[in-house]
């Protein structure tokens, strides 16, 4: 793997019939149902039902995002597996960055990835699509 080259990143597609938003004073909360792929040499699979972004918006205008889901697919040895991500961020309301940070947070079933995974060593960047989101997961041990 090159230096700065992701380890995987998964596609996020999001339906915005399904976005739910509370609103009360300056205060927000935006709950974001989706779906997502990932094919990397690590992991390969798809959502499992009940992906959710939830955007906590706060009086002085920083928004929290975490993002909680769980992909079923194979691990690089081919064997059956659940991938957990918890992915949480902030960024200031009315900020057009085009990219993103967040810290990824992951747990496994599978024994081949846990060890790796399960490590405190990841951050991701957030990149915005045409039908949702790109997130690029990276090592940061890696040098990347």
């Amino acid at each position: 793997m090159q230096k700065n080259e992701p380890i995987m990143i998964f596609h996020a597609f999001i339906d915005p019939a399904g976005i739910t938003e509370v609103r009360s004073g300056h205060e927000a909360v935006t709950l974001i149902p989706f779906r997502a792929t990932v094919a990397s040499p690590l992991f390969t699979g798809e959502t499992a039902p009940g992906a959710v972004d939830v955007q906590q918006e706060n009086a002085a205008g920083l928004r929290s995002l975490c993002a909680r889901y769980a992909f079923r697919g194979t691990d690089e040895a081919g064997k059956p597996c659940t991938l957990f991500v918890e992915n949480c961020g902030w960024i200031r309301t009315g900020r057009q960055d085009p990219v993103l940070s967040t810290c990824p947070r992951f747990l496994t079933d599978s024994p081949v990835l846990s060890p790796y995974l399960s490590q405190h060593r990841f951050r991701a960047e957030v990149h915005g699509t045409d039908r949702g989101v790109d997130i690029h997961v990276f090592d940061v041990e890696a040098g990347s």
